[in-house]
């Protein structure tokens, strides 16, 4: 790096050199062609004049513009003054000529380094305000703080050209710096050149609005440190940090909001759901056995099993009501267990139909298995559980004395089991939403359906999580079809 630099430098000077020489060699050919044509020898000083502010413009440097004026000076006076080819001047006239050229050759290459200087800042400040320009635009589609982060580091590194980091508190944690730790909880820069941990390498400048401290951005200041430019810029930088992490904070506290309206319109939805659909059972089951209780020598024995079919019935439904708020909430926790076993897909769908068998009233079951025997790997408790409700729904939305239909095949790699009904069909307003939480027909039709509509998206989630898929087949004629499709791979492995 350092040869390099030397390298440059010399270039640069062998550079400068040559332009010196070049407009040198053109006002001494001018200066003695006006001399020869009998101009004055007091006007071909300006030549000179002139030539010392190009040197002074094409060098850039005061240092090249004074010495280039010395040389003019000796070469006007060895060319152009009488005696000629001599550094001796006869005439006194011409050695004020040559002060007062030598004071404005000063004073011109003097305010061309300023000039040049002045405009040399100015462009950089125009590149700099390009930069900010560029970089608040930039921060106007970020989302996400960890987008926050990467774009603020590549910015200020861009800016400054010094290595940054950006480190932002995240609740109660602690810096891995002891000095971005103080710096942080006292909102005050520190680090290279500051009174607190002068010592280090890098520098420390707090990400804060009048309110609020959010992080730190540290400096790498190996080459040294920021400059009083370099701040300002850097503090307009930060100003856009705040509000973007300001904007990100109310972000999160919308979405915070929403989520908790969420889950109170969830929990108001599941305790109505869960009243309406308990009372009813629960209604038949005390009248039914305080019934049989008080009237336990009355009743004949034809009315009593009636009436002990009902609660049963009730029961069986209770426990699969109970059995699906279970499942959700295991399944909303994230501690649904499947636990796969290789299963007969007879097993499956005959278990399936025992459960249902006293919840049909004037509907028929149908069962369609497999030709040859067919295992799948599966929990069987869960999977029986899926099949339960998509006969619960065809018995609840499929109308009156309608066929279900339970049947299952393989299609290429996968089992394919069918639950369908020649009822009423799903509305297409519906279909987007049939396997969402809470929905149901009940709500749309003055609750005359029992159910909280959580059957479908548990069955939902179980199937998913069995690396299955289920979804509604559109194809069927009449009524509803769920198609639900179940890899074998891990069947042909066991």
């Amino acid at each position: 790096m350092e040869m390099r630099k030397k390298i440059f430098n010399g270039f640069q000077k062998l550079r400068n050199f040559g332009k010196i020489a070049v407009i040198w060699v053109l006002s001494t050919l001018l200066a003695i062609f006006l001399s020869h044509i009998g101009v004055r020898a007091e006007n071909l000083l300006l030549i000179y004049v002139v030539g010392v502010i190009l040197c002074s413009v094409e060098t850039r440097s005061m240092l090249w513009s004074i010495s280039s004026s010395i040389v003019f000076v000796f070469t006007f006076n060895y060319l152009l003054t009488s005696p000629r080819f001599t550094f001796q001047v006869d005439d006194p006239n011409y050695i004020i000529s040559l002060l007062i050229f030598i004071i404005v050759a000063f004073i011109a290459a003097s305010l061309t380094d300023k000039l040049q200087k002045q405009m040399n800042l100015d462009r950089e400040r125009a590149d700099i305000l390009l930069k900010l320009n560029t970089i608040g635009s930039g921060f106007l589609n970020l989302s996400g703080r960890q987008a926050v982060i990467s774009y603020s580091e590549k910015s200020l590194h861009n800016l400054t050209g010094k290595k940054t980091e950006l480190l932002l508190k995240m609740k109660d944690e602690r810096f891995y710096d002891q000095a971005a730790e103080w710096c942080f909880r006292n909102s005050t820069v520190c680090g290279y050149g500051e009174a607190q941990f002068g010592d280090s390498s890098c520098l420390y400048v707090p990400v804060c609005s009048l309110s609020k401290t959010y992080g730190v951005i540290i400096f790498w200041c190996s080459n040294g440190g920021l400059t009083k430019e370099e701040r300002m810029y850097v503090e307009m930088v930060i100003s856009q940090i705040t509000l973007v992490l300001e904007r990100e904070q109310l972000n999160e506290e919308k979405e915070e909001s929403g989520l908790q309206i969420e889950r109170e319109r969830l929990k108001s939805t599941l305790l109505r759901s869960i009243s309406h659909d308990l009372r009813t059972p629960l209604t038949g089951i005390a009248g039914n056995s305080n019934f049989l209780y008080e009237n336990y020598d009355l009743v004949d024995e034809e009315s009593a099993k009636s009436m002990l079919l009902d609660i049963s019935t009730e029961s069986e439904w209770l426990n699969s009501m109970v059995e699906n708020l279970l499942n959700m909430t295991r399944i909303q926790e994230g501690k649904l267990e499947v636990r796969k076993k290789r299963e007969v897909v007879d097993d499956l769908i005959s278990g399936a139909a025992a459960l249902v068998s006293k919840r049909l009233g004037d509907h028929t079951l149908k069962t369609v298995t497999p030709p040859e025997i067919e295992l799948i790997s599966v929990d069987a408790r869960l999977f029986t559980q899926v099949l339960v409700n998509l006969i619960d729904n065809g018995i609840r939305h499929s109308g009156d004395n309608t066929v279900i239909t339970v049947s299952a095949g393989a299609e290429g790699g996968n089992m394919v089991f069918t639950v369908s009904d020649n009822g009423t069909g799903i509305p297409e307003d519906k279909l987007d939403h049939i396997f969402d939480s809470f929905f149901t027909a009940a709500y749309r039709e003055g609750d005359r359906q029992r159910g909280a509509g959580l059957g479908l998206a548990i069955c939902k989630a179980i199937i998913e999580a069995h690396g299955g898929k289920i979804l509604i087949d559109q194809s069927w004629k009449k009524g509803a079809a769920f198609r639900i499709e179940m890899p074998m791979e891990e069947t042909y492995d066991q």
